[in-house]
């Protein structure tokens, strides 16, 4: 490129030294010098190509920095990945989860409330198993977070529902003093006693909170209906709480004394000694006692309050006035308190937090409830602690803290009241049952005024599963509920050379679940609900009898083998005449035998007037 510039520049200088040695000489220069501007036209191209190539070098170059640069700046970024995966690599190893500072439940707490319904959990690995526990820990904190800011709005709730109740009940006072004072002379007119303060015994300032309150409830009940056939009493000494108070203060003192002298016991004697010691029931209990309106045996209520539980408990016991009437049995007692109210069987401390509160202590609600059960303390029943103003929750997590306590032990009492009764009825039925020692034809029950046919020769009690064999319909529909027991029975009733073996399965929830009936008929071979719809007619017909269908005191399983046995003889009578040889004449008046093709009996019992008949 400098070569021809060079050249270009050279000749170039000849020409104008030949021009100027022509021009200096005389000589004519004109045509040298046209020759020697042509040279600058071949000068400007070679200066053009000069620049062109020099701008191509320098693109080059360019180029050629930017791939350095480039390549450079690759390099720094990896230099710097290098060090933050370095940096990364210390962050991980001194790495430590944050859920190994966390209180979690323990292995036996979890697999109980969150491994039972779950059966993937076994296929994980390791990390997504903790993952997966994590989870649940994280959804429980937060329902428990939910419970206790509810927890916290109700409680401000009856805070600001007390202190309204306490102003109201402060600016009433005062009225009602001057009320009483300006109608004092009336009161000395008519010799009213309203001045005269309630006596209490001084016994009663000993009691705990709970019962104190039931106590104070039940008087004031007693003072304002005089019908309430209800009394309460307190039982125990004065000095029996002043020494458990003593015992309770030197119980720490005596903690290492107490574990010399039971190491040689058994594991299981130390355990009971331990719980002995724990649940001790306050020296002080109340003694409730309702009587019947004859007056001839009574229903005892023995109310006991627990510390270390914080409830009270009830058991039941049934005292005959005279020696000869002795009614009622065990599994009756039992019954009687479990059923008053839906899921709540007292088979659980209804108690908020109780259960962390054992823990602590390291005993187990169930331990607890079996010690009360084997001791014979009762049960702690949800209304039980309502009536004693103790806040309670359930089996379905409700919170429950009863403030109206007049209108619910009214309303408890007279449940009891009322199951008592029935379950005496039905006692007295199936003893008259079983030692038949009944009239059938003197039990009309409002049901058929006639004689019967059919006899009842036999009345035993059977076990569950020979009830659960019967083949029926009714059996396999049955609902299942918890807590609900079923005693069964075996009737037959005869008439001529037909037998009917009746089945009977009566829940402890009685009278809110009636009796069930399953029928049996042998009489030309065996006949059932299953293979007959005859007999599952009279099935429907015996256990669609309701209490309602009665009169008061009713007598329902009386009602229930009435109406079986004669829809027995209507069976017999309607079905015999059909026969070849009659072995049963139609003894009752009926509109028809059966009713178009769905061949209906004549179980209906119809009066009109001086008529009598059965239809369909």
């Amino acid at each position: 490129m400098e070569n021809v510039l060079n050249k270009q520049f050279l000749k170039l200088k000849e020409a104008m030294d030949e021009i100027l040695e022509l021009k200096n000489n005389g000589h004519v220069f004109e045509v040298k010098q046209s020759s020697a501007a042509l040279m600058f036209v071949a000068l400007k191209h070679s200066n053009r190509e000069v620049k062109r190539n020099i701008k191509s070098g320098r693109d080059e170059l360019h180029l050629e920095k930017s791939k350095v640069d480039l390549s450079r700046l690759h390099l720094q970024n990896l230099l710097y990945e290098v060090s933050h995966l370095k940096k990364e690599i210390v962050r991980c190893q001194k790495f430590k989860s944050r859920d190994s500072y966390l209180e979690l439940l323990s292995d036996k707490e979890y697999s109980n409330k969150f491994c039972n319904g779950s059966e993937d959990i076994s296929n994980m690995t390791d990390h997504k198993t903790q993952l997966y526990r994590l989870e649940c820990e994280l959804k429980l904190r937060k329902e428990l977070d939910n419970q206790y800011s509810g927890l916290l709005t109700s409680k401000q709730e009856l805070l600001q529902d007390n202190l309204n109740q306490t102003q109201r009940y402060l600016s009433f006072a005062p009225a009602l003093r001057t009320l009483l004072d300006s109608t004092k002379p009336l009161h000395d007119a008519l010799q009213l006693s309203l001045d005269v303060e309630w006596k209490l015994s001084s016994i009663v300032k000993y009691l705990p909170r709970a019962l104190y309150i039931l106590y104070l409830n039940l008087e004031s009940l007693q003072r304002a209906n005089d019908k309430l056939l209800i009394k309460s009493e307190v039982v125990g000494f004065e000095s029996d709480v002043q020494m458990q108070g003593l015992l309770s203060e030197q119980d720490m003192s005596l903690t290492e004394r107490r574990y010399f002298t039971e190491v040689n016991n058994t594991p299981e004697s130390r355990v009971n000694n331990v719980l002995e010691r724990a649940l001790k029931a306050h020296p002080l209990h109340i003694r409730l006692v309702m009587e019947n309106p004859d007056k001839s045996y009574e229903l005892v209520l023995l109310v006991r309050y627990w510390g270390l539980l914080k409830c009270t408990t009830v058991r039941a016991e049934l005292n005959s006035v005279t020696p000869s009437n002795v009614q009622g049995d065990s599994s009756m007692l039992q019954n009687l308190l479990g059923h008053l109210f839906p899921d709540d069987l007292g088979n659980e401390i209804p108690v908020p937090g109780i259960e962390h509160e054992l823990q602590n202590l390291k005993f187990s609600t169930e331990e607890c409830m079996e010690y009360l059960n084997q001791n014979g303390f009762g049960k702690p029943y949800c209304w039980l602690q309502s009536m004693c103003s103790i806040a309670t929750v359930n089996k379905k997590k409700i919170f429950r803290h009863e403030l109206n306590l007049h209108k619910w032990t009214l309303d408890v009492f007279n449940r009891i009241s009322k199951r008592w009764q029935s379950l005496m009825r039905l006692t007295q039925q199936v003893r008259g049952l079983t030692y038949k020692d009944i009239d059938l034809y003197s039990l009309k029950e409002n049901i058929y005024p006639e004689g019967l046919s059919c006899s009842l020769v036999q009345w035993t009690v059977i076990s569950t599963e020979e009830f659960n064999i019967q083949n029926s319909d009714l059996i396999t529909n049955l609902p299942t509920e918890n807590g609900i027991t079923y005693t069964s029975y075996r009737a037959v009733i005869v008439r001529g050379s037909a037998k009917m073996e009746c089945f009977i399965r009566i829940p402890s929830n009685y009278p809110m679940e009636i009796p069930l009936w399953i029928l049996s008929v042998h009489w030309n071979g065996r006949r059932t609900a299953m293979n007959s719809s005859d007999i599952q007619m009279m099935e429907f017909w015996t256990n669609s009898l309701r209490p309602e269908h009665l009169e008061k005191n009713h007598r329902l399983l009386y009602a229930q083998l009435f109406r079986t046995i004669y829809s027995f003889d209507i069976f017999l009578e309607t079905e015999g005449s059909m026969q070849s040889t009659r072995e049963y004449n139609k003894e009752k008046p009926y509109i028809s035998a059966f009713t178009k093709r769905i061949r209906l009996r004549p179980y209906r019992y119809v009066t009109k007037g001086s008529v009598h008949t059965f239809k369909q």
